[in-house]
C-alpha cells in the first residue's frame, strides 16, 4: 500500500476555493451578527494570539481543540463571524468542524458526497 506520498499543503486551487467559501461564509456570518445583533465576547483576544502563534503550519506541537455548545446548525459558520476578516483568508488555519448525518444531507441539495469544500466530519446519531 505505498504510494505517493500526499502533499503537505494543497494545491493553489484548493487554496483559492477555501479562501472564497471561508471569507464569503465569514463574511456574511459577520453581517448577520454585527448587523443585526448586539453581541459580547469574553476571551476573543487570549484566542486570536493563541492562533496568531500557530501560524506555522510546520511546527505546530499539537491541533487545537474548540469547543462549542451547539444550539443550531449555523454555530459554525456563525462563529467564524466573531473572528476577525483576516482569519478567513487563511485556509491553513481553518478548523474542521462536526456535522450530523441526518442534517447535513437531508435533501437532494447537500448530496452525500459534498466535494472537497465540506469540512466536516460526519456523526451519526445512535438510536
Amino acid at each position: 500500500m505505498s504510494g505517493p506520498a500526499p502533499p503537505t499543503r494543497p494545491g493553489l486551487p484548493w487554496r483559492l476555493a477555501s479562501v472564497a467559501v471561508m471569507s464569503t461564509v465569514g463574511a456574511a456570518s459577520r453581517g448577520f451578527l454585527y448587523g443585526l445583533n448586539n453581541i459580547e465576547t469574553t476571551g476573543l483576544d487570549k484566542f486570536l494570539e493563541l492562533l496568531d502563534q500557530r501560524k506555522a503550519v510546520d511546527i505546530r506541537p499539537r491541533g487545537l481543540l474548540t469547543v462549542c455548545n451547539h444550539v443550531g446548525v449555523l454555530d459554525d459558520p456563525i462563529i467564524w463571524g466573531v473572528l476577525p476578516f483576516r482569519y478567513s483568508l487563511d485556509p491553513e488555519n481553518l478548523r474542521w468542524s462536526l456535522g450530523a448525518h441526518d442534517i447535513c444531507f437531508k435533501n437532494k441539495y447537500c448530496p452525500p458526497k459534498m466535494g472537497p469544500m465540506a469540512r466536516k466530519m460526519l456523526t451519526r446519531n445512535l438510536p
